[in-house]
């Protein structure tokens, strides 16, 4: 299977506008889709916030973006990927990168087979306008075709 960034997040693995209250939600319900699909189980949802109850917001890698993520063995079956857009900000109670608007999940089997969706990751982490674009998409085939760059 292809480690693409844009492989790995198929259209039942992105959430749209979604209405969250807290940072831990918003973990919870980018995952959904990666716990639904069999990707990861729930002790992966629980290791990713008791990751930024322990070590803080590092996982808010530029401002208004997340990449959740926890190690590999506290429950990914298969690589994967979601995202989730915001319909209202809000903070991960970091000092420079708040609010947080849209949010990737990243289940990786190792520490190596996930590196082109990293690379991917990284381009989308330092262009916000298309940010905007992905934030505004009001729909699943929007996002992809903006993810994709087809437009």
């Amino acid at each position: 299977m292809s480690t693409a960034l844009t492989d790995l997040i198929t259209d039942d693995r992105v959430i749209i506008h979604k209405d969250v209250d807290t940072w831990q939600q918003a973990i919870a319900v980018v995952a959904e889709p990666l716990l639904a699909d069999g990707s990861i189980t729930i002790q992966y949802v629980k290791a990713m916030i008791e990751a930024v109850d322990r070590f803080g917001p590092y996982i808010v890698l530029s401002p208004h973006l997340v990449l959740a993520h926890a190690r590999p063995d506290t429950g990914v079956k298969r690589q994967a990927m979601s995202v989730l857009t915001l319909k209202h900000p809000i903070s991960f109670n970091h000092p420079e990168n708040d609010p947080v608007d849209i949010v990737f999940c990243l289940a990786a089997v190792d520490a190596d087979s996930h590196i082109q969706a990293l690379k991917e990751f990284v381009a989308i982490a330092g262009d916000r306008p298309l940010q905007e674009r992905l934030v505004a998409a009001g729909t699943v085939a929007e996002f992809q075709r903006i993810l994709r760059r087809e437009e």
